[in-house]
């Protein structure tokens, strides 16, 4: 392109400036866009192009930048009449927004449902959801914007034996999974989870279920023990399903001539997942001021 000192700004040089931060600011595609609807307009062919037109382009460049909280080089928006000098900044600022696409300046806090079980933990506990956008589009939005979903483990109310007391520690020791537009991974928690797929973000899903998390217990006789978290993509929707796998035998004890069972884990186990909306000071909601949670019976 001939965008430099002394030359005559054509249109479509303009125009391939529109189409790179629409790109962004737009539909877009993949992990770029975020939905917005006033995009830059393009001129036609041989048209002036007007300071109007030039203080679209760089406001949205700089809308783009704030909600990312990117740093750009700032450029004063011109005025009818003005002649316009080369901007040598606007091709560096366009590529910062677009390297920059996927960070977010501030999430609204998280929404929270739980999946809840009362049941003794023997064998295994299966417990599902769903995050539902209106579509694949306003989930795209969501987290191309920032947005980004997690889930958590806790039991309360249980019962004080070596069981019980070790799993509520391996839930509280999972952490928290978080997803986000393109990466994914333990947060929190301690000790080390044999699985912890770190790549697994919206765009990575596939249309089945994989594991993408997996933490065992640290203490015998229990270490057989675990929790698993697997989830697909459908749509707009994220399917999860949940795993407390109690893969140890429970010691039992003999007395009276029945044999009574010593290590129950009682209380409520609770997977509890939850979404973070990307604040709208700089961006307008495109993703439906969701997702919906819901608790599933079947997935």
């Amino acid at each position: 392109m001939a965008y430099s000192t002394g030359d005559t700004i054509l249109d479509d040089e303009y125009n391939a400036f529109a189409t790179s931060v629409n790109a962004i600011w737009g539909s877009g595609t993949g992990d770029a866009g975020y939905g917005q609807t006033n995009t830059v307009s393009s001129v036609s062919a041989g048209a002036s192009i007007t300071a109007a037109q030039w203080a679209t382009l760089l406001t949205r460049i700089t809308s783009a930048a704030n909600h990312q909280n990117s740093t750009i080089t700032s450029i004063t928006n011109p005025s009818a009449g003005d002649v316009i000098a080369v901007l040598t900044a606007l091709a560096t600022n366009i590529a910062t927004i677009t390297t920059n696409r996927l960070n977010v300046h501030g999430r609204d806090s998280n929404v929270t449902t739980a999946c809840s079980t009362s049941t003794g933990l023997t064998g295994t506990i299966e417990q599902r959801g769903t995050w539902a956008w209106g579509s694949e589009d306003q989930a795209r939005y969501f987290f191309n914007a920032g947005g980004r979903v997690s889930i958590s483990w806790d039991i309360s109310g249980h019962s004080s034996n070596n069981k019980a007391n070790n799993w509520n520690t391996l839930a509280a020791a999972c952490g928290t999974f978080i997803i986000n537009a393109q990466s994914s991974g333990k947060s929190g928690g301690s000790g080390s989870a044999s699985t912890n797929n770190t790549n697994a973000g919206w765009h990575d899903m596939t249309g089945s279920y994989a594991t993408y998390f997996q933490q065992f217990e640290d203490t015998g006789p229990y270490t057989a023990s675990n929790i698993q978290l697997q989830y697909y993509k459908s749509g707009g929707n994220v399917l999860f399903r949940s795993y407390w796998n109690d893969a140890a035998a429970d010691q039992t004890s003999y007395n009276k001539s029945v044999y009574n069972v010593q290590d129950q884990v009682t209380g409520t186990k609770a997977t509890t997942f939850g979404h973070e909306e990307p604040t709208t000071t700089y961006i307008a909601d495109t993703w439906g001021n969701g997702p919906s949670q819901t608790v599933n019976a079947n997935g």
